[in-house]
């Protein structure tokens, strides 16, 4: 046989095991709900204390990470939770699968911290992350209702990680979660952050504020509450905590995901 038929001979085999690879390759990602084309994830860095990490082995403490997750997902975003932990409070603490699809576990929630702790460890966090963040959803001053001067406890140091956030990702959507809890402190830390959020909005990078207490039940005697113990949320807390967030995240998700698109022109 001539070397150039035999040439083209080879070719053609090459081309036919190629598109059975392809054709296979398309047939596990339909199965298994996965695009085959190279959609482009939605980096979310969750950003907290202890109502973000959540994770206690006694209770169903999973975080408002748990069903925001699944919300989005549900909503066909391609999002992935990035952060430098992967446990709750409890390292033993489990997330469990809903309908067979695995909890993304990612996240920056650190249990008892105040703004300061979370704001010094924070460059060193976002430095080792796979990707930088699209979106962060910061809830933190929950352990710094004793501070003396809440602007250098609270205000200062969300300016500052907004800064680092910013470093690492100049287009970055900052959503700051006011706190759940009723009474004066937290209400005036809220007027002090809503100021902070106001000042540091910019149109590249917009600064939003989250209204998590509205409709919050915090008594946690309360049948309808949602708290474990008047801090913590319950899985109805978690659920209210998660709706809050997905509505405000959405406009921004949806013009992330149309910029992620593939131009076809």
């Amino acid at each position: 046989m001539p070397k150039a038929v035999r040439l083209l001979y080879l070719l053609a085999g090459l081309f036919f095991a190629l598109s059975l690879v392809a054709t296979e390759a398309d047939r596990q990602n339909s199965q298994t709900g996965k695009r085959a084309s190279n959609t482009k994830l939605i980096h979310v860095l969750p950003l907290g204390d202890s109502i973000t990490q959540g994770g206690r082995r006694d209770r169903p403490e999973y975080s408002y990470r748990y069903p925001l997750y699944y919300a989005l997902l549900d909503a066909g975003y391609p999002v992935d939770f990035i952060g430098s932990l992967k446990t709750g409070l409890d390292e033993d603490a489990a997330w469990p699968d809903r309908n067979g699809v695995p909890f993304d576990p990612d996240h920056e929630g650190h249990y008892g911290w105040t703004t300061v702790q979370v704001r010094n460890k924070l460059a060193g966090w976002v430095a080792q992350y796979p990707a930088a963040p699209d979106i962060v959803l910061i809830h933190l001053g929950s352990n710094d209702y004793d501070a003396v001067n809440y602007y250098s406890a609270i205000v200062q140091p969300l300016t500052d990680i907004i800064g680092i956030l910013r470093d690492a990702n100049r287009d970055i959507i900052i959503l700051v979660g006011h706190l759940n809890e009723s009474g004066a402190t937290p209400w005036l830390i809220r007027q002090l952050v809503e100021i902070m959020a106001y000042w540091m909005s910019t149109e590249a990078s917009p600064v939003e504020t989250v209204d998590h207490y509205e409709g919050w039940r915090q008594d946690a005697d309360d049948p309808d509450g949602d708290t474990f113990d008047g801090s913590h949320p319950n899985p109805k807390g978690q659920a209210k905590m998660a709706k809050a967030w997905f509505e405000t995240m959405k406009p921004h998700l949806d013009r992330i995901r149309q910029q992620h698109l593939p131009d076809t022109q």
